[in-house]
């Protein structure tokens, strides 16, 4: 019998440093609230004195979840709602969040889902802040654009949704991971719009960095 003996064989034993690397989706938790003054409602754009708010039936000041009601207004005219939204945003990514905001419905007489009236980029918004501020009706503001994302749910009852596949530049963006943003809101109502009840969704996105 022949047995065959394997020689030993050597080995290097390296020694170094691994490190591993991972990203985590970050968590974004939100709360939107309306009329989250009591000095909320719509002034008149009117030259002089600015007259005092006066919010629509269905708001109520200082009540954050009753609807954004600018209430009766007049074709060809300008209307500045106060204190119309408070957006509270807490993320655990630490460079801060970007916050969109779209229409995602035109304006429409209530109870249809044709025939619109004027358009969402009537709507406008801009910056305000928790007690006070100096908005007016001829204050400058940026309209919300309607949404080119698919849409789906929207009507006076149901909450829309955005299905992004292109986020769409920003409103406002923080460097921060708990941020508070506060928005007036303006209507231009075209000389075109008609008598009836009409409703628009706007939708706010926040994205973590």
């Amino acid at each position: 019998m022949l047995a065959f003996l394997t020689p030993p064989r050597a080995f290097a034993q390296q020694t170094g440093t691994v490190t591993t690397k991972w990203r985590d989706l970050p968590i974004v938790h939100i709360q939107l609230f309306t009329n989250y003054n009591a000095g909320c409602g719509t002034v008149p754009a009117t030259i002089g004195t600015q007259p005092t708010p006066h919010p629509g039936p269905d708001a109520i000041c200082g009540n954050t979840t009753t609807p954004v009601d600018f209430g009766t207004v007049m074709a060809g005219s300008a209307y500045l709602y106060k204190y119309a939204v408070h957006l509270n945003v807490q993320s655990n990514d630490p460079t801060g969040v970007d916050i969109y905001g779209e229409g995602a419905a035109d304006f429409f007489l209530s109870g249809t889902t044709s025939g619109s009236t004027m358009s969402v980029s009537s709507l406008y918004y801009l910056p305000s802040n928790a007690t006070t501020d100096t908005n007016t009706g001829f204050s400058p503001s940026t309209p919300f654009m309607l949404t080119s994302n698919p849409v789906s749910g929207y009507n006076e009852a149901t909450a829309p949704s955005i299905a992004y596949t292109v986020y769409p530049a920003p409103i406002a963006v923080s460097g921060v991971n708990n941020s508070d943003f506060y928005w007036d809101y303006q209507l231009k109502v075209p000389f075109a719009a008609t008598n009836g009840k009409s409703y628009v969704w706007v939708v706010y996105t926040v994205v973590g960095k």
